[in-house]
């Protein structure tokens, strides 16, 4: 038990300065102040966002797969097919395929 116990406090404390270090990108303005240049991402979110994060995004992109499979008698009589398709395969698999490795999930255009 205690080695389970090490074992997620050591993937949460992993995973805790891998999203410390992924919120730490920042943007500098350069001569022209309407323009903005982006730092690349830090080693320690790139390595986060393709341990963590990926396999999360598949993982939400299969298992929403099957969910829409599983809403569609639901959803083709109300005319939502397209709403759910995008809420649960399109976004998740933007999140996880698409989306440069290191990038804050909001960078991607399909969150607010």
């Amino acid at each position: 038990m205690k080695k389970v116990i090490l074992f997620f406090l050591s993937l949460f404390l992993v995973a805790g300065l891998a999203v410390n270090a992924h919120g730490q990108a920042t943007s500098q303005p350069t001569n022209d102040s309407s323009v903005q240049q982006q730092e690349p991402p830090a080693a320690g979110a790139i390595l986060g966002d393709f341990i963590f994060l990926r396999p999360f995004g598949l993982a939400a992109t299969v298992i929403g797969a099957a969910m829409t499979v599983v809403t569609l008698p639901i959803a083709i009589p109300s005319g939502s097919t397209g709403a759910v398709a995008k809420k649960l395969i399109a976004e998740p698999f933007a999140f996880t395929f698409t989306r440069p490795l290191g990038a804050p999930p909001k960078d991607i255009g399909i969150w607010p």
